[in-house]
């Protein structure tokens, strides 16, 4: 893979010794607004990048890049990704992948179109502690009953805001605010097990711009068929601290992951009748570490089943945020 960094923001920071960590990955250029070039440089010079430019098209046009990374706000992932799509790159958006389905979509049917790569940064569906719940713990549960997913971190942004300086962060226009940041883990998290629901409803707590500081997502399943309905709350907050985690309720027992399901450090299995116990996790240099290798390894073997398969999850997660976003009560 022969990549190119579109942004310059903290994610872009975490990333990037991961990538160059990461076999198979190649930086050629990173591309920044004219108002943080100076920090392209410096990631440059760190990073031994060769091109930093303010040029997208000319980044664009370059031969040595055949992928993009683009990890720039919301509410501008589609414009650059479709451009990238037509320049006939390969593309990486950093979640949440597009503002709604309707532009998820339309770049999922140009990548197609043109036989490119459409990936959505998840990192939490590329963990081995994920592949090692789908696989073999939840057999051993049997049937989830019901879901509970709390991801909430007091945003380091959140007192610019109760200042009155809204930041990307706080602003709904941007694609901010709790749905479409931090608890669109939760509901990767719940989709990747369960598969959309049949209904979605959104609870949240507004700020003086419309924001959703805080909420909670209910998604029921089979609601009409008593015996077989499950319920799952997603509760994600940029305003509060509380311990964040994952609990599966399952016919055979229980499971809880400490902290976000996004970093699934820690995971506790309790069956019925026994005693809970710590599994053994596959230690993880960091957390976006998988999901770049996979992202590298799905190029390198032209792997278009699995990505088809991940795109496709994604959509289902940008449906549901468009039906929430219509609901926020």
């Amino acid at each position: 893979m022969k990549l190119a960094i579109i942004g310059t923001g903290k994610i872009v920071h975490e990333a990037l010794p991961v990538i160059a960590a990461t076999d198979g990955i190649a930086v050629r250029s990173i591309f920044a607004r004219a108002h943080s070039l100076d920090k392209a440089e410096a990631l440059a010079q760190r990073f031994a990048i060769p091109v930093v430019t303010t040029d997208y098209a000319s980044l664009l046009a370059d031969p040595q890049v055949d992928t993009v990374y683009i990890a720039l706000i919301n509410s501008v992932h589609y414009a650059y990704a479709l451009q990238a799509l037509q320049a006939d790159k390969h593309v990486i958006l950093e979640k949440t992948a597009c503002m709604s389905y309707r532009e998820l979509q339309a770049l999922a049917d140009e990548a197609r179109s043109r036989h490119l790569m459409l990936f959505e940064a998840v990192t939490l569906l590329h963990l081995p502690a994920f592949r090692l719940l789908q696989t073999e713990l939840l057999p051993q549960l049997g049937k989830i009953r019901h879901v509970e997913c709390n991801y909430s971190q007091r945003s380091s942004r959140y007192d610019a805001y109760l200042r009155g300086e809204v930041l990307p962060a706080f602003d709904p226009a941007a694609g901010g605010g709790a749905l479409m940041d931090i608890n669109i883990y939760n509901l990767h998290f719940v989709l990747a097990l369960l598969g959309p629901p049949q209904s979605a409803r959104y609870f949240c707590r507004r700020g003086f711009n419309g924001v959703d500081l805080s909420g909670t997502v209910i998604l029921e399943y089979n609601a009409q068929q008593s015996s077989e309905a499950r319920l799952c709350l997603c509760t994600g907050a940029k305003d509060t601290d509380a311990p964040s985690f994952g609990l599966l309720q399952c016919d055979n027992g229980w499971l809880r992951i400490e902290g976000p399901v996004s970093t699934m450090t820690s995971i506790t299995l309790c069956l019925r009748g026994q005693q809970p116990q710590q599994i053994p996790l596959a230690p993880v240099s960091h957390r976006l570490a998988p999901e770049f290798a996979a992202f590298a390894s799905i190029l390198h073997h032209q792997d278009y089943t699995t990505m088809n398969h991940l795109l496709h999850h994604s959509l289902a997660v940008m449906q549901i945020v468009d039906e929430l976003s219509t609901s926020k009560t």
